[in-house]
């Protein structure tokens, strides 16, 4: 007779699975991974978040006290290059081709052009990977004064910048103010909506001026 052939790597008694010891520590380690992947994206996303409020809205409120220390005038006060009409509030329809004569006229530099090529716009991908342009305006209202408005900024961008000037990220308070229509009497200012709410099309960031 034949002799059955068992080849002892197929043997029933050599084949053996993953405890549930094992699969456990496996799962373990698989999500330690996903967590530190997760938690390195919002690093980098802070740290974006950061870089874009110093080299985009910090510097622009730079420019705006050195104007106001060389000259005793306001930023944007008159929609002209000589700023020669002065009433001590900024005027929105000041074009970005009049804010830079005005601090070029006076010997200051405006802030670096960003890859959009001005100097008042940037863009940022938020947290839904949508790509928003954010668009520098220096506004007045009675009873809030002067201020830098940054329309299209993100929910989530704007309680980090928010969180950044105030501490907190309100919206309601301090000087980085949130409102859902700047076109609006005062404008009225609320609290942020959640980070995942696309911006409407007249909310922007607010950033108060000393004067």
């Amino acid at each position: 007779m034949f002799k059955r052939f068992s080849h002892p790597f197929l043997s029933i008694k050599d084949q053996k699975g993953f405890t549930l010891i094992e699969m456990a520590i496996v799962l373990i380690i698989i999500g330690i991974i996903i967590g530190a992947v997760v938690k390195g994206k919002d690093i980098v996303r802070s740290a974006e978040q950061k870089k874009l409020y110093a080299e985009f809205v910090r510097e622009w409120q730079i420019a705006f006290n050195n104007y106001y220390d060389r000259t005793g005038w306001i930023l944007g006060d008159d929609a002209s290059d000589t700023n020669a009409v002065r009433e001590g509030h900024c005027n929105p329809a000041a074009t970005e081709a009049n804010i830079v004569a005005q601090l070029t006229n006076v010997g200051l530099n405006p802030p670096s052009q960003g890859s959009t090529g001005s100097t008042l716009v940037r863009t940022y991908t938020d947290s839904s990977g949508a790509q928003r342009t954010l668009t520098v305006a220096f506004d007045w209202r009675a009873g809030r004064g002067n201020y830098i408005r940054v329309a299209g900024v993100p929910n989530d961008l704007g309680m980090a910048w928010d969180r950044i000037v105030d501490g907190s990220m309100d919206g309601t308070a301090g000087d980085a103010l949130y409102t859902s229509n700047y076109n609006g009497g005062g404008p009225a200012v609320a609290a942020w909506p959640p980070a995942t709410t696309a911006p409407t099309g007249n909310a922007a960031f607010l950033l108060l001026m000393q004067f």
